[in-house]
């Protein structure tokens, strides 16, 4: 009967001229895609309108590892730069190779709010990673509330939805640094910042089914980006308040009072501003996080044979530093590092890294033109499983790098965090690797060891690990994927 209304609604002539539309729609965004600038020796691989690149990236990897190819993302089209050229481009400045210009664009940051500001990086990648070790006391205990809120008592073996929980968890952690207490529990808090980060992808992802031209009249009707701008005002309002009027308030060192401190006067006066920043650091801080976090727990209860050496690990670790998180403690976690690398070099949360706009024409070494307007980035999920910059790196081996870093002259290289190796490229290179990984890296190893301490984990019995939902370059964890908890006796 069900299959009989759907044929029937889509006969009825209101839904033909639907699909016409979507049809008209589709050719016109296939026209403008042909429309963009052209490179010469740079072949096209995959249809615009295909709903995710992997195949392409890793068969263009294999094919044109040292010359470039194209692929035709639902963005727009992506020259893929092999890792040569890293060195000619990593450090290049935001009027040559533009990260921030990429991300407004590629997320259409006009109409989504998503986009990527000096404040942003500054008050992250400077104000943040200094204070970290100051703050690791209030994150062990966020991170402690978090888990009893979340997962809670499990005296049987309880499913839990792995993905969309270590979301809230994060939401929490990020938000006792960010915001501080009692905010960051507010409901409509955590709300709001899970939303904004759904909403905000959502809605880009939406608007690039229209036309460029129609971008300025579609979003009015996607609802994701009306109510990424109802939520954003109304959450700063009353820090404003207080901090103007309350005599003798002294405003905590979190991320609010980061973003005024590094804003121009004028922004810092601007509760829209400081909102929307402070948001914007919310869907980066939650986002990547929890989705590496999510592969981590997914690999791990995939090869359960190293539930147990990361667990002694952790027991160790806490008892040696008197069951307190010091920037030394998670230091001496280094099977746990290794691991957390190895998973991201299998699934990272994107497959091209070092994402940039050509703001002038950039010529290569090897005398090749990226044109005005072109976006670049490096294949970093096929170049992660080279089979010459691995051995056996087709196969998962948890502690690959625990084993690279106790080589002599080793010790710093191949951490969780590294960015100046060329074999992994996660985190991306150079002025632009990624500001919040240091602290994302301890929300992580903090929040694992917490699970590893409390619970057993398992997958359901019968199960593989879940199936990634691959969307355009990016790799997401299944979000209805269920793992089993219970507490350790």
């Amino acid at each position: 009967m069900s299959s009989q209304i759907v044929l029937k609604a889509l006969q009825a002539p209101e839904a033909i001229a639907g699909v016409a539309a979507v049809i008209a729609l589709f050719v016109i965004r296939v026209w403008f895609i042909s429309r963009e600038k052209k490179i010469e020796d740079s072949p096209v691989l995959g249809n615009p309108g295909e709903p995710a690149f992997g195949d392409a990236l890793e068969a263009g990897y294999q094919k044109f590892k040292d010359s470039t190819f194209t692929i035709p993302t639902a963005h727009h089209s992506m020259v893929i730069v092999p890792t040569r050229f890293l060195n000619e481009i990593k450090n290049q400045p935001e009027n040559i190779l533009s990260f921030q210009k990429q991300v407004s664009e590629r997320f259409i940051g006009k109409y989504t709010g998503l986009g990527v500001n000096d404040t942003l990086v500054h008050s992250v990648k400077i104000d943040l990673t200094k204070n970290i070790v100051r703050i690791l006391g209030e994150l062990q205990e966020e991170v402690d509330f978090a888990v009893s809120q979340h997962i809670g008592d499990c005296k049987d073996w309880k499913p839990v939805r792995l993905y969309p929980t270590l979301s809230a968890l994060v939401a929490l952690l990020s938000g006792r640094i960010f915001v501080g207490l009692p905010l960051n529990r507010n409901p409509d808090w955590i709300n709001a910042t899970l939303s904004y980060t759904i909403d905000g992808f959502v809605g880009s992802d939406k608007l690039w089914k229209y036309p460029r031209f129609l971008h300025p009249f579609a979003r009015y009707a996607i609802p994701e980006i009306r109510k990424v701008h109802t939520m954003l005002k109304p959450i700063m309002d009353e820090r404003r308040r207080r901090m103007e009027s309350e005599d003798g308030y002294k405003p905590p060192q979190d991320m609010v009072q980061w973003i005024i401190d590094n804003s121009s006067p004028e922004n810092a006066k601007d509760v829209h501003y400081v909102s929307k920043t402070q948001m914007l650091i919310s869907v980066v801080a939650i986002h990547t996080t929890s989705m590496t976090m999510a592969q981590a727990v997914f690999d791990l209860t995939s090869h359960p044979e190293y539930i147990q050496p990361l667990r002694d690990e952790v027991e160790e670790v806490r008892k040696k530093h008197g069951n307190v998180w010091t920037k030394a403690s998670v230091a001496g976690l280094r099977k746990m590092d290794s691991f957390l690398k190895e998973s991201q070099r299998f699934r990272p949360p994107g497959l091209v890294t070092m994402n940039r706009r050509c703001e002038v024409d950039v010529k290569l070494s090897n005398g090749l033109v990226l044109p005005k307007g072109t976006h670049i980035g490096v294949a970093a999920g096929a170049n992660a499983l080279d089979e010459s910059l691995f051995e056996n790196a087709s196969e998962f081996d948890g502690f690959r790098f625990e084993r690279l870093r106790s080589q002599p002259g080793n010790e710093a290289k191949y951490q969780f965090v590294t960015t100046n190796d060329t074999d992994q490229l996660h985190w991306g290179v150079g002025s632009h690797a990624c500001p919040g990984r240091f602290f994302a890296s301890y929300e992580i190893k903090m929040l694992l060891a917490k699970i590893l301490t409390d619970y057993d984990i398992m997958l359901k019995p019968g199960d593989k690990r879940p199936q990634d939902i691959a969307r355009d370059i990016r790799v997401i964890p299944n979000p209805a994927a269920e793992i089993m908890f219970r507490n350790r006796s």
